[in-house]
């Protein structure tokens, strides 16, 4: 069959006919069903791993969530009693060390780039109260030729053959699917060393940087190109008596937008009860010391992350806590440069219509105020991608 842009296609795999990999593709019979939900944009990607698992696992589905179909109709992903969810967040079990009677019945994947992953889980709550299971810390991603957000980020099919392996590793043909996988690989890197050897003596063969659109352009790139490195944080202070005149970090609250990880920490103080209600911080609430948060903190950071605050105020409490200082945006005047409208944080997720980010928001003020900051984020990071962007009325 000839596709439409005018090369023989394989429309088992949907690739070029010279580049079929169905005599590779092995077929496997797994035991525990796996669902796959997947992006619509990411149906038609050329280098879609989620296909090859379709034509390869036995015991699959892969549901396309076409025009939000899914939030209409849940019922279209079947039964999902004894589902688990494979999707990274702070309670998140860890697969590899479930017993037999705690693994799931059936697995749920979500296909699709981090950002698309999280815009579907975010959409449809019904995902929310599935177990959330998640890999082990330390894998790597081996795919090569399509940008992964970070060393961690795996492809569907490298985090489904994981999965699987912790779930029956008795299953045969898991190795010979990552090898399709490499295949897969090897053969558009061959490509396009091809092309490159053709390219005319003191040139490169390179695409085209696409420009961004112009309304976008007063959104910082970091909401762009490093949005999977972003940490969005909020800060409390209070007058410290120990530095008379001067405030000092009294908790602090951040979240990881591209895996979902959360932070919070209330460090040690001397407030009255009347400000311990005011913020949110009453009840049984650990208070650590400056030194631990530092550690701690430290911890939580990955190198090159980026901070996002909603005002300076916050990053200047960080700095001044821990005595360090690294790459940083402030919200309001990204947002500024967009609207050039000035207003709270509040007002602005009010004006905009934005709905709340985060499944689960903690009591706390810190806390409240980072689902809002968060919110902004992900707005910021929507419009910063979009080729025009809504009048603001």
């Amino acid at each position: 069959m000839t596709a439409a842009i005018g090369r023989d296609t394989c429309y088992r795999c949907f690739r070029p006919l010279g580049s079929c990999l169905c005599a590779v593709i092995p077929a496997v019979d797994n035991r525990t069903p796996l669902l796959i939900l997947q992006h619509p944009r990411e149906r038609t990607h050329p280098f879609n791993t989620a296909r090859i698992v379709d034509l390869a696992l036995s015991n699959c589905q892969l549901v396309v969530d076409h025009a939000h179909r899914v939030s209409r109709a849940p019922s279209l992903l079947g039964s999902l009693a004894g589902c688990g969810l494979l999707y990274p967040r702070p309670q998140a079990r860890d697969i590899t060390t479930l017993s037999a009677a705690e693994r799931p019945r059936k697995l749920l994947v979500i296909d699709g780039t981090w950002h698309q992953a999280r815009a579907l889980y975010r959409e449809l709550p019904l995902l929310h109260g599935l177990p959330h299971f998640t890999l082990p810390a330390g894998l790597r991603s081996a795919f090569e030729i399509r940008r992964q957000p970070a060393e961690y980020c795996l492809s569907t099919l490298e985090a489904i053959v994981f999965a699987l392996r912790a779930l029956e590793p008795d299953t045969a043909g898991l190795d010979r699917l990552l090898h399709a996988f490499r295949d897969m690989q090897r053969q558009q890197q061959r490509l396009m060393a091809t092309f490159a050897a053709l390219a005319p003596p003191g040139t490169r063969a390179r695409q085209r940087k696409r420009q961004r659109p112009v309304e976008s352009r007063a959104i910082p790139r970091a909401f762009l190109e490093h949005y999977d490195s972003l940490v969005v944080t909020y800060a409390e202070s209070w007058l410290d008596p120990r530095a008379p005149g001067q405030r000092s970090l009294l908790c602090c609250a951040a979240l990881r937008p591209a895996t979902g990880e959360r932070f919070f920490r209330v460090l040690e103080h001397e407030i009255s009860a009347a400000q311990r209600t005011h913020l949110g911080l009453d009840g049984e609430l650990e208070r650590i010391s400056l030194e631990r948060f530092r550690d701690e903190w430290a911890s939580f950071l990955r190198p090159g992350d980026v901070l996002a605050s909603w005002n300076a105020s916050t990053l200047e409490l960080l700095g001044a806590a821990t005595g360090t200082a690294g790459p940083s945006l402030t919200l309001k005047g990204a947002y500024y440069n967009l609207r050039r409208f000035r207003g709270s944080l509040e007002a602005i997720a009010e004006l905009e219509g934005l709905r709340r980010a985060d499944a689960e928001v903690g009591s706390s003020r810190a806390e409240q105020r980072l689902a809002r900051a968060h919110e902004l984020a992900e707005f910021l990071h929507h419009q910063g991608g979009s080729e025009r962007l809504p009048p603001l009325h």
